[in-house]
């Protein structure tokens, strides 16, 4: 970080994009020259590097920047390495079970679950980098990726995850965060699947086989891959094109538009406070009913009431949102419809 800026020297930066009205402690009331929305961005791109965030609120014509000072933490690369080996490892053994192998009964099948491994963690961390990417874009600062492993014999992890370290810029930014996480594990997942599912079988369909709900996307890749899959028949999945699903299926999760996940960021960023507020209440009521095609919406459903359905303001609302973040919603509302699936896990009757 360089050197902070004295008090005069902020002011001096903010004289360049406005007419300064008044100065009251940590407080700057300007009229701004001209476009709001550009001088705000450029005066955060001159004042974030030497350690400085403002608040922007309108006051009648005047523009009131309040400023704070943020902290110079250090990320802890050690951590969210350690934890990477650990889900690297775990989800090795996810693989190696998945194929019938069990590797503490000799060790060297643990390799026979590295094609699982490498495409989950491919995935979620391209999802989590993404998000690290977009941040560090906009200003706003987070920690590493941080992997999460789990000693379950199916998935191996529960996801990955960074978390926020600063206030969140601005709507711009805020939909870039959102959105960027999804469209890249969206994306990294398509190629997976497909060689997946080229390397999955179609076998009998029996009572009592666990079956997966298949997301449009996954119906279209089976479809071109595999054809036509009679009816008594089901897909035997690849343990690629099982990381893939699930891919698919924690792109769907993440954006659903409520409280802090992924798809609230971007409802909030386009709609605002109230409407993403009202919208987060109504979806978290229809996935009580979608508990009866699939228990674990139930648990969501508690999970997001717990996490609340509240989100903060970014720094500053701009007057005119970027074409380019509106683009980036409708993209995440395409994405959420082809990777949604109402039921999915359910047994064969």
């Amino acid at each position: 970080m360089e050197r902070p800026l004295a008090v005069d020297e902020v002011i001096r930066e903010v004289e360049k994009f406005g007419s300064i009205v008044e100065v009251f402690e940590n407080k700057i009331r300007v009229i701004f020259y001209e476009n709001p929305d550009k001088a705000v961005q450029e005066l955060r791109q001159k004042l974030s590097p030497r350690g400085i965030i403002f608040k922007v609120t309108k006051e009648n014509d005047y523009f009131v920047l309040t400023f704070a000072e943020t902290g110079d933490e250090k990320n802890n690369i050690f951590i969210p390495i350690l934890l990477l080996i650990l889900t690297i490892f775990t989800t090795l053994i996810a693989g190696a079970l998945q194929q019938g192998y069990v590797p503490w009964q000799n060790w060297s099948y643990l390799w026979k679950g590295a094609p699982f491994s490498f495409a989950v963690i491919l995935i979620l961390g391209g999802h989590e980098l993404s998000h690290f990417i977009a941040a560090k874009k906009n200003g706003v600062k987070t920690t590493f990726p941080y992997f999460i492993p789990f000693p379950n014999p199916l998935i191996g992890t529960m996801g990955a995850f960074i978390r926020v370290k600063s206030p969140i810029t601005d709507r711009k930014a805020l939909i870039e965060m959102g959105a960027s996480g999804p469209i890249a594990s969206f994306l990294i997942a398509i190629p997976f699947s497909i060689y997946g599912l080229m390397n999955s079988k179609i076998v009998e369909l029996r009572e009592g086989n666990i079956s997966l709900g298949t997301p449009i996307i996954f119906q279209i890749l089976s479809k071109l891959t595999l054809g036509n899959v009679p009816k008594d028949s089901m897909v035997l999945l690849h343990p690629v094109a099982f990381a893939g699903w699930l891919g698919f299926f924690v792109t769907a999760l993440n954006l659903i538009p409520v409280g802090q996940l992924d798809g609230g960021h971007v409802l909030f960023g386009i709609f605002g406070k109230k409407a993403h507020y009202l919208i987060s209440r109504i979806l978290i009521l229809i996935l009580l009913p979608l508990g009866f095609l699939w228990n674990g919406w139930w648990t969501w459903a508690i999970l997001l009431l717990i996490l609340g359905s509240r989100h903060p303001a970014p720094l500053y609302w701009e007057e005119k949102l970027p074409l380019s973040a509106k683009y980036l919603a409708i993209a995440s509302l395409l994405i959420f419809i082809l990777c949604f699936v109402p039921a999915p896990i359910k047994v064969v009757p």
